[in-house]
């Protein structure tokens, strides 16, 4: 009868090449999580700093009020001593 060796050394090197390939394989897809879970948490922060900032805003109208529009100054052109003028006067010389 001939014995025959558990694991060769060839055998060997197989099995720990693929444990360490598995692991690497892992470290990458946990490295993948990682990175998805900070662009989001990146995300979620730049929309919570642009929240803040549109309610500190809507406050802030809210109290100071709407400044009611002005109706256009309608300037009215009158004949002056000295030619036209908006305010009826001419230039004092």
């Amino acid at each position: 009868m001939i014995q025959q060796q558990a694991f060769s050394g060839a055998g060997l090197m197989n099995f720990l090449r693929a444990g360490l390939a598995a692991v690497i394989a892992v470290a990458f897809i946990g490295l993948i999580f990682v990175l998805a879970a900070f662009l989001t948490m990146a995300a979620l922060i730049a929309a919570g700093v642009a929240a803040l900032g549109a309610s500190a805003w809507w406050l802030y109208m809210k109290v100071r009020g709407r400044r009611a529009r002005r109706q256009p100054d309608v300037l009215v052109a009158r004949r002056g001593p000295h030619g036209w003028t908006v305010d009826g006067e001419a230039d004092k010389d």
